[in-house]
């Protein structure tokens, strides 16, 4: 009888907790990694300053073989150019009605979201953490069947993981809310 009345409070807590998320002053609730993708941008830029300042002085203090102090230069450099351009920016926005994804590079001018759908067409939100990275997937009811969406977030921090999950919680409660 004490743990029915417990789980009934707990997710009266629950609720009432997601309602104040959700009822803020504009009615959307934002999430994005771009701080995180700011630091590892600035952290490869940094990596590729300091890759050809290597090469500047050990080509006049260093006594190595030109192939492997170039070998060492181009397998930096090209690894640094590869993470660079492997980075996105990732945004997730659930207003009232709508849920909406922007999946950028950091670098480019567009803001365009890459899946904007009804919060009712949304059958199943989840965040699954994989090898190196944290991979967001969104199943979608469409007039053929189910449509999935997968979308690599990169590495997040766990606070950052965890208000990705909390997103679960809000678009159902915002989907009960709307039923009603």
């Amino acid at each position: 009888m004490k743990s029915s009345v417990r789980l009934i409070d707990v997710s009266l807590y629950k609720r009432t907790l997601l309602k104040s998320i959700y009822l803020n002053k504009n009615k959307t609730m934002k999430v994005n990694n771009r701080k995180e993708i700011a630091i590892a941008m600035y952290g490869f830029f940094l990596l590729l300053i300091l890759d050809i300042l290597f090469l500047v002085f050990a080509t006049k203090f260093l006594i190595l073989d030109k192939a492997t102090l170039y070998g060492i230069f181009l397998i930096v450099f090209m690894f640094s150019i590869w993470r660079i351009t492997l980075l996105k920016t990732f945004s997730l926005e659930v207003s009232e009605h709508i849920l909406s994804v922007k999946y950028r590079h950091p670098l480019s001018a567009n803001h365009h979201p890459v899946l904007e759908v009804p919060l009712q067409k949304v059958m199943f939100y989840k965040i699954e953490r994989g090898i190196m990275n944290y991979i967001m997937t969104i199943n979608i009811n469409t007039k053929r069947g189910m449509k999935s969406f997968y979308y690599r977030l990169g590495t997040l921090p766990k606070s950052e993981a965890s208000k990705f999950n909390k997103m679960s919680d809000l678009i159902s409660y915002v989907k009960t809310e709307t039923e009603l």
